[in-house]
């Protein structure tokens, strides 16, 4: 892609302007291995955009040579925004991504070279293979459990083989010295019981129906990749060659087999490669992630450049003293040691609160945001640590009628209208895609019965070729069945000849889809309440599918597919704009901001939390409750003028009413930051927050903690140091994670019902509320578009998003009629559909 305009250079003298001293000594400093290591709030994002725009404009680095990996996929496309902006001009920047998108298109780019599928055997995926998400792989599992366990297998099991999976792929073996991916193979070779053999038995067969699918699962986007790039050495060594920098952010959240991919990519002459994080904001290690990574970069790719951003620009002084306070009781290595400061205002206190229970701690949550009032709704979240504590949250918000949204509910392209319509898609774009073959086989129902699909998979299973060939064959042949098959596969092969023409834009074809099966009728017959909010739900893919095809011009429905299977949690959006409330989990609050963070079940055994610790060494508790520290840390470090922490004496928990000592990390707080509120209730009297005596259940042994040398934390840029202090004299002994005796006894009350099934699943409301709805302009009338269409060759059109250009062809017909923009603002064409764009012709 070529520049629009002249790039802006940023140069050394450009840097020490926008930058602060060691921002702007990290952005100079291009060539070698670099750790960035920043604090929280410390301009990160800043800091690596402006190097990768000094060393692509000042330095003269053709920006396709530039490997910079971010953690979401939103991360990417900011930072890619942001430095076009710096430089005034579009940079392609095609290697910007995440790990998985990265990977993805290694695999598509590699698996269309014949040279390289002979290297790896001549048989392995093709180019065009499918992603399968969560649901896909479940059912691919499930069938593999029935035929060895039959009908009674335990759902749990399933659980528990979804998860080894997921490990053997994300870890690696290490046999001298070189890094062993685990294979089904390796797992077989490596299993010592009997469960382990059989899981690696699992893991085995789901990877041979994978292939079979010609599909791939997330984790073998990265999986894959690392193993063709060990198997064919030439490719490697052409790719280390290609990059010439490597940037990666979020670098503690680094995996092993993410770890072995860039060792693969980095050059090992120039090693020019800076890595940015913060080992305090680990707090991914229960899904894979090696804290150790980070820890030991400067000993992989010693001498390293270490600049440390210690400067908060986020968070009060309070703010930052306070969760500094709690993070200095974590053991960390010398070279990772930060002094975190903040230059801004002192601000309120930290406010810690206790209540009786989780219904009060919700109201009195409530009754501070209202009272705060409706301009700081959007501005203020609430926080916790697991999902189920969500419900009596929303619940106080709802009373006091104040609106919210749950962030981390049911993602948009996961609902099921949306991965039906995706389904059909799918079939499309891959044959051998049984996945999605037998999601919409009969959806929306066409009487095709279980036998039926059971005797089409029979014949898979023997290999009699591929799902959509035995289809055929038994929807032409003389079966019961064969008629109602027909229908089925008269109406892919349709699509699949629309797809083939060219004639049909992306996002007709997917309406096509919708119209010919009746899908809309379907939801309505289903259930007529939430019918109308659904359809609006397939309204708005089809105008994420334009946009998408407008946004990438001649994209084909495989790329599309790929857009959508890539997107994350990670990925969502926290929408300002509509005055609601955020409520999620700190996990999904990593890299987010607001004015004011409530965080709620600051209690002991709920955060933290601790996993098995029956099962679990020493070592590994200390570890546990170390990522715990680090995720308060993030929680606290959200928040940029007010904090809130909350502990309730009573919560209701695992289905009953239990008492809760508060959390350890309530009392690690530096008490010079915090405003204390305590629960004024009439009980035994035991120390409070500060140590006086107060009214309070019991809690058994809650004395003072040793916790060895502390290292010094920094407060509010006076350069005091703190960190070698006790308050308050938590207890953080064996007792912890054990049995209690005394907790859920008759003094609290009789033992409540069983909790609902809709709160155990911890079902979530939808969060995209209010989709928007596809504004379609009038189609050109007649059978084609002619000259005196005002829509043609040469006419001056203004669109609201893309501004003013000329239109540079004209072609289709009705629904299908577009025209080719070349927009001032590009260099480039973008095919704009007619039906849906309201583009005005201005000359």
């Amino acid at each position: 892609m070529d520049d629009f305009v002249e790039c802006n250079v940023v140069d050394d003298s450009v840097l020490d302007k926008e930058l602060n001293p060691e921002q702007a000594a990290a952005a100079k400093k291009i060539n070698g291995p670099m750790l960035i290591l920043a604090g929280a709030g410390s301009g990160k994002t800043r800091c690596i955009t402006y190097k990768i725009a000094h060393l692509v404009s000042y330095h003269k680095i053709d920006s396709n040579r530039v490997l910079a990996v971010t953690f979401t996929n939103k991360a990417a496309r900011e930072m890619k925004d942001r430095i076009q902006k710096l430089l005034n001009c579009r940079k392609p920047f095609t290697w910007m991504g995440t790990f998985h998108s990265v990977c993805l298109k290694l695999l598509k780019l590699c698996l269309a070279k014949e040279s390289v599928i002979k290297a790896l055997g001549g048989k392995w995926f093709d180019a065009n293979f499918s992603i399968y998400d969560d649901d896909d792989q479940k059912r691919i599992l499930k069938e593999i459990l029935k035929d060895d366990l039959g009908d009674d297998y335990d759902v749990n099991e399933l659980k528990k083989v979804h998860s080894a999976i997921s490990r053997f792929k994300n870890t690696v073996l290490y046999k001298n010295d070189k890094a062993v991916l685990q294979t089904p193979d390796v797992a077989a070779l490596n299993a010592e019981f009997a469960d382990e053999e059989r899981k690696a038995r699992y893991y085995a067969a789901y990877q041979k129906k994978l292939a079979e699918s010609n599909a791939m699962d997330f984790d073998d986007l990265l999986f894959n990749t690392v193993r063709m790039l060990q198997m064919v050495p030439n490719l490697a060594e052409q790719l280390r060659e290609r990059f010439q920098y490597v940037v990666v952010d979020e670098y503690q959240d680094t995996n092993d087999v993410q770890y072995e991919l860039l060792k693969l990519l980095i050059n090992r002459d120039t090693k020019n490669v800076t890595v940015v994080g913060d080992d305090d904001q680990s707090i991914y290690g229960w899904r894979g992630a090696n804290i150790k990574i980070i820890r030991n970069f400067h000993r992989d790719f010693a001498p390293v450049t270490i600049v440390k951003l210690e400067r908060n620009y986020r968070s009060t002084a309070n703010i930052v003293k306070g969760a500094g306070s709690v993070i200095a009781h974590n053991v960390r290595p010398a070279e990772m040691q930060k002094n975190v400061f903040s230059k801004e205002e002192a601000g309120e206190l930290i406010h810690v609160r206790y209540f009786e229970d989780d219904r009060a701690e919700a109201s009195n949550i409530a009754k501070t945001v209202a009272q705060a009032g409706p301009d700081f709704y959007a501005k203020t979240a609430i926080f916790y640590r697991t999902n189920a504590q969500s419900r009596v949250l929303e619940k106080a918000l709802n009373d006091l009628r104040i609106p919210s949204v749950i962030f981390g509910g049911t993602r948009f392209w996961d609902r099921k209208e949306i991965k039906d319509v995706l389904a059909y898609l799918r079939v499309l774009a891959n044959e051998k895609d049984d996945a999605a073959y037998l999601r919409v086989i009969n959806t929306p129902p066409r009487a095709i019965g279980k036998t039926t699909v059971e005797g089409v998979l029979a014949k898979v299973k023997a290999g009699e070729g591929s799902f959509w060939d035995n289809l055929l064959a038994e929807a032409n042949g003389t079966g019961r069945g064969a008629p109602k098959l027909k229908v089925f596969t008269d109406l892919v092969t349709n699509w699949k000849n629309m797809m083939t023409s060219g004639e049909y834009p992306l996002p007709i074809l997917a309406e096509h889809i919708i119209n010919d099966t009746g899908y809309k009728d379907f939801l309505r017959k289903e259930d007529e309440v939430t019918a109308d909010e659904r359809i609006a739900n397939l309204d708005e893919m089809i105008n994420a599918i334009r946009e998408f095809d407008e946004e990438h011009p001649g994209a084909t429905l495989d790329a599309f597919l790929q857009d959508i299977s890539l997107l994350t949690d990670g990925d969502k959006k926290v929408d300002t704009s509509k005055g609601l409330v955020t409520l999620m989990t700190i996990h999904m609050a990593k890299g987010l901001e607001f004015n004011t963070v409530h965080l709620a079940g600051c209690d002991d055994e709920i955060f933290p939390l601790v996993r098995g610790t029956s099962m679990l060494s020493m070592a590994e508790i200390n570890e546990q409750m170390e990522e715990e520290r680090r995720l308060f840390y993030v929680g606290c470090t959200r928040a940029e003028k007010k904090l809130y922490l909350y502990h309730a004496e009573r919560r209701f928990f695992q289905g009953n009413i239990r008492p809760f000592a508060p959390s350890r990390f309530l009392k690690e707080l530096d008490p010079s930051v915090v405003d204390f509120t305590p629960c004024l209730n009439t009980r035994p009297s035991v120390p409070d927050f500060v140590g006086n005596t107060r009214s309070k259940p019991s809690y058994g042994s809650y004395g003072s903690s040793n916790y060895g040398s502390r290292p010094s934390y920094g407060n509010s840029g006076s350069g005091n140091s703190y960190g070698n202090r006790s308050f308050g004299g938590a207890s953080h002994g064996s007792s912890f994670g054990g049995s209690r005796s005394g907790f859920g006894g008759s003094s609290f009350g009789s033992r409540p019902a069983p909790v609902p099934a809709s709160i155990k699943k911890n079902d979530k409301h939808i969060v995209y509320r209010n989709p928007v709805k596809v504004v379609k302009a009038p189609a050109p009338s007649g059978p084609t578009i002619e000259y005196d269409n005002p829509y043609h060759e040469g006419a001056r059109v203004r669109h609201s998003r893309y501004g003013t250009g000329v239109i540079m062809k004209a072609y289709g017909s009705g629904d299908n009629a577009r025209v080719d923009v070349r927009f001032d603002r590009e260099n480039m064409n973008r095919t704009i559909i007619l039906k849906y764009a309201a583009l005005e012709v201005i000359g």
